[in-house]
């Protein structure tokens, strides 16, 4: 005589899909909000300031995305960085392993670089430019 309940399942234990499920949903989950973190912690954005006229191809309120670990360093490579005239844009000239030389593509621009202030630690780069956007006609006309 059996008693409610305690009969055993004579069929084999199957895969349980909706278990499955909810562990592929958790881990999916947990992948994004590492992957989201990853991206706000390597990547910044920066606009450049007005009458900021050192990179020709980066006007005045470009809207620049910029690699803070600075992974792309190279010569040629235009960067933000903190130098003793405060935080500007400018393009690498030449690189070491402790410093870095900067000079601005366009030589007319009135605000300094290294033939100002010679060579700056390399960890006064914040970042690297890896895409910019361009401003829209009022941006660049400054209203």
């Amino acid at each position: 005589m059996a008693v409610s309940g305690t009969v055993q399942n004579k069929q084999a234990q199957r895969l349980d899909p909706l278990r499955w499920a909810k562990w592929v949903r958790q881990g999916t989950l947990l992948a994004g909000v590492g992957m989201i973190t990853w991206f706000f912690l390597r990547f910044g954005t920066e606009w450049v300031p007005r009458g900021m006229d050192t990179v020709p191809a980066l006007p005045p309120g470009a809207w620049c995305v910029i690699d803070r670990w600075s992974r792309g360093l190279r010569v040629g490579s235009d960067v933000f960085v903190e130098t003793p005239a405060g935080r500007m844009l400018s393009r690498v000239a030449a690189l070491d392993d402790d410093t870095v030389t900067l000079l601005h593509p366009n030589g007319a621009s009135s605000i300094p670089d290294a033939r100002t202030f010679g060579t700056l630690p390399r960890a006064n780069v914040k970042g690297t430019v890896v895409v910019a956007l361009q401003p829209g006609p009022e941006q660049a006309s400054g209203r």
